[in-house]
């Protein structure tokens, strides 16, 4: 099983926490991490994933060094928790990065953890289609296909979990549809590359089931997907997901309004890494001064409790 993942410095932690969940509920798999950086990922950055896995013998890291000069200029984007860097556009280059020896990988976001065994989604057949994924947890909003321009009923993916064919990307080059729709359309670009990957395979993609990416969107009281077409798919993936995507606040912010539902399971698996209790805060000043204020204003009732958006889940972990 060839597994990509993408980081900056910013991410090695979760990237690790990830891997190791990978490995430990897949132990008779031969992986290779394909694993494409930056330089800001230092040696002591890449020494500590490789120790991560150290212990599971099939398990094996090959670094890649990325030169984003193949792609258009594009600014970072500041979020809650500060700036979204280059690291995102990574995997529009994987036809170009990884060897023509590989013809498929497995792509996988570094804040997602991973409870069973993954061999079911690698076999999956793609021939002909150049991703396999998920649909978003939030694709039932017509905004996404309103400023990306193409019709509802095509679908919108989330782009964190993909059986990416490299066959079909090196055929078709798609580095050059990636290019030409970031220079033509980047005020349209919301979501990154994940909006890039959407308009372009918007009619080359095949679904696979929601349990093997669970994004958080799937948690919401109020659901923002096609509730009448994914809701049996959903409450079985809720029972019992193969992987749980953190698309939203993260497991190890320092802050969090709404915990995650299964934020206890991936301390599970950080707790037996080289980063247990590790947290980190990005937030701007501004941002922690805003928290800091509305924190008072609530613990004095002076304003409302902060809203839980997620549904309750019974404990699995």
């Amino acid at each position: 099983m060839d597994v990509v993942v993408c980081t900056d410095n910013r991410f090695v932690m979760p990237t690790g926490v990830m891997m190791y969940s990978l490995c430990c509920n897949n132990p008779s798999v031969d992986v290779t991490f394909h694993i494409l950086v930056d330089d800001s990922v230092s040696t002591k950055d890449r020494d500590d994933l490789k120790e991560t896995i150290s212990k599971f013998p099939l398990g094996k890291i090959l670094f890649y060094d990325v030169d984003l000069t193949i792609l258009p200029s594009f600014p970072s984007l500041d979020t809650r928790q500060g700036k979204i860097t280059k690291a995102v556009y990574y995997r529009l280059m994987l036809a170009e990065i990884l060897p023509t020896s590989i013809h498929k990988v497995l792509y996988m976001d570094g804040d997602l953890i991973v409870r069973d065994s993954l061999l079911p989604l690698w076999n999956t057949d793609i021939t002909g289609y150049a991703v396999a994924a998920t649909a978003d947890g939030l694709s039932g909003d017509i905004e996404f296909y309103n400023r990306l321009r193409y019709p509802f009923e095509k679908g919108y993916f989330n782009s964190g979990v993909l059986l990416v064919n490299l066959d079909y990307w090196r055929q078709h080059s798609v580095i050059n549809d990636f290019c030409d729709f970031m220079k033509t359309r980047a005020n349209d670009i919301a979501l990154w590359d994940q909006d890039v990957m959407n308009y372009v395979f918007q009619d080359h993609k095949v679904y696979f089931p929601i349990k093997y990416n669970l994004t958080s969107g799937y948690f919401f009281k109020q659901p923002r997907f096609d509730y009448w077409k994914y809701e049996t798919e959903v409450s079985e993936a809720l029972k019992n997901p193969v992987v749980v995507h953190f698309a939203g606040d993260k497991p190890w912010y320092a802050y969090q309004k709404a915990p995650h539902p299964f934020n206890s399971t991936w301390f599970l698996y950080q707790d037996q890494t080289k980063w247990k209790g590790v947290k980190y805060d990005y937030r701007s000043l501004k941002c922690r001064l805003s928290n800091f204020f509305g924190d008072c204003l609530r613990l004095f009732k002076i304003i409302p409790k902060a809203y839980n958006y997620y549904t309750f889940v019974e404990p699995i972990d």
